[in-house]
């Protein structure tokens, strides 16, 4: 896995060397837990068949009159979330009957336990309820805490994105890696909502979008696809729940790309999320200070 950062013109050297030395530490704690690549080639091919299975399932319902409720944070939810997340889970139980298990859409079970799959059945439900074809279904597990396994696929497309700790990145069964993009002026910069972005940091937001050589909004997950398949070079999401962050880490990663939240903070247990080609990475941080640290 390489992870790389751009050199300024004008940077010291000696900071420079600093943030080398920050990707290598980094770099370590990633690869510190030291799992057992079998045992992980195996949970990655059941979560990546697992996926496509349950993509199967939204498509069921993909296109049709559906009944829409609101949760209470006035996010929707159909039964075309809950049934996908139910099937997950049952398949989930009857392989790995000793992993916890947390879902966005019935929260968590089996607590305690050191392995734990972690659920978005639906990502980008505005998405899959307007027929825009760039919902996917999101599953990651965590080991201690941390994730090392995640995939995305995206059901209507027919794409996937999956991977697990040292075990590399793939696109629909390829190795893949993020793009070597180290200009802002000619990046494409994704963003799941542009008007919600600049609500939250409206002098980044402007500052990016005059930056930038292309701004688009590919939504929620299926932005972070893009970025791991070399697609896309940034990827912005201001707020994020658990499930939306659970595939992120290692995906990105082992692609070659890295990821923090908007403050620079690492990404699990985050609120945000910032990932990028690495290349960018810095740049945007810098850019991100222009409305303060975040609260």
């Amino acid at each position: 896995m390489e992870i790389q950062y751009s050199e300024d013109e004008n940077e010291d050297e000696h900071e420079h060397e600093k943030k080398s030395q920050e990707l290598l530490l980094m770099k370590d704690a990633y690869m510190a837990k030291n799992l057992p690549t079998a045992q992980l080639s195996e949970y990655l091919g059941f979560a990546r068949d697992l996926a496509r299975e349950a993509g199967k399932v939204t498509l069921q319902y993909y296109h049709r009159e559906l009944a829409i409720e609101h949760k209470s944070d006035s996010s929707p939810v159909t039964v075309a979330d809950r049934e996908t997340e139910q099937f997950i889970r049952a398949e989930i139980r009857e392989r790995y009957p000793d992993h916890g298990l947390l879902g966005e859409e019935f929260g968590e079970e089996n607590a305690g336990s050191p392995w734990r799959w972690v659920i978005d059945p639906i990502d980008g439900t505005q998405a899959f309820i307007h027929g825009v074809p760039l919902y996917t279904v999101l599953l990651a597990l965590e080991y201690e805490g941390d994730s090392v396994l995640g995939v995305i696929h995206n059901p209507p497309q027919d794409e996937t994105v999956a991977a697990a700790t040292a075990l590399g990145c793939t696109y629909n069964g390829l190795p893949c890696h993020v793009s070597q993009t180290e200009s802002l002026a000619r990046a494409w910069v994704h963003v799941t909502d542009y008007a919600d972005l600049a609500r939250r940091r409206p002098r980044f937001c402007a500052a990016l979008l005059a930056a930038s050589g292309f701004a688009r909004s590919w939504a929620d997950a299926y932005g972070y696809l893009m970025v791991a398949s070399g697609r896309a070079d940034v990827m912005i999401d201001p707020i994020m729940s658990p499930w939306d962050i659970g595939p992120l880490k290692p995906i990105i990663l082992e692609a070659g790309g890295r990821i923090t939240d908007l403050d620079g903070q690492p990404a699990m247990g985050a609120e945000s999320i910032l990932a990028t080609n690495g290349l960018l990475h810095d740049q945007v941080l810098e850019m991100l200070k222009l409305d303060g640290k975040e609260a």
